[in-house]
């Protein structure tokens, strides 16, 4: 038996077909034979996620290959527009089982080589909180995007202004 790994968000996340003649990381809906995982998730929207090998299982031995890359870019991308992701592993076959491990964590931090999904345990993926600590560059990039308060005191009023007038007068 191989691991299996579920996605389920908040609403519908991108398709990456299964394409048999070109292996390569997918995301498809969730099939008819898997149904009693959806116990596990809060969200309706489920979906399977698959390596180049077909199974979920280069995600935990393969941490320095492509499958559990395109997974963690996979989910970077979803954060955009949901604000988690929950996960659940198990061996093939036994999606009905209980919940044995649960844990919060980021895209990063199932990118990690120490990092195994394990069986039976449910993983929330959430953005920053539940990331590694950012970079001295990441910070730089917060400490100028960051927007600037206005001071209470020195506001300027734009209509307190005195008008223009803007009406022509001719002149000769």
């Amino acid at each position: 038996m191989g691991l299996a790994l579920y996605l389920a968000a908040p609403q519908e996340l991108p398709v990456i077909a299964w394409d048999k003649a070109n292996p390569a990381f997918h995301v498809i809906r969730l099939p008819k034979g898997a149904e009693s995982v959806r116990k596990h998730f809060h969200s309706d929207y489920v979906y399977y996620a698959g390596s180049a090998q077909g199974c979920s299982c280069a995600f935990n031995y393969e941490h320095e290959s492509d499958s559990i890359v395109e997974l963690r870019n996979y989910l970077r991308n979803a954060l955009i527009c949901v604000s988690e992701v929950e996960m659940f592993s198990c061996q093939t076959g036994a999606e009905q089982q209980d919940t044995r491990h649960a844990l919060k964590t980021s895209p990063e931090g199932i990118a990690g080589a120490e990092f195994l999904f394990k069986d039976g345990q449910h993983v929330v993926i959430g953005p920053g909180k539940y990331s590694e600590p950012v970079t001295e560059a990441e910070k730089c990039l917060q400490r100028v995007t960051r927007s600037v308060p206005s001071p209470k005191s020195g506001c300027v009023s734009l209509s307190a202004g005195k008008r223009a007038d803007f009406s022509l007068s001719a002149q000769v």
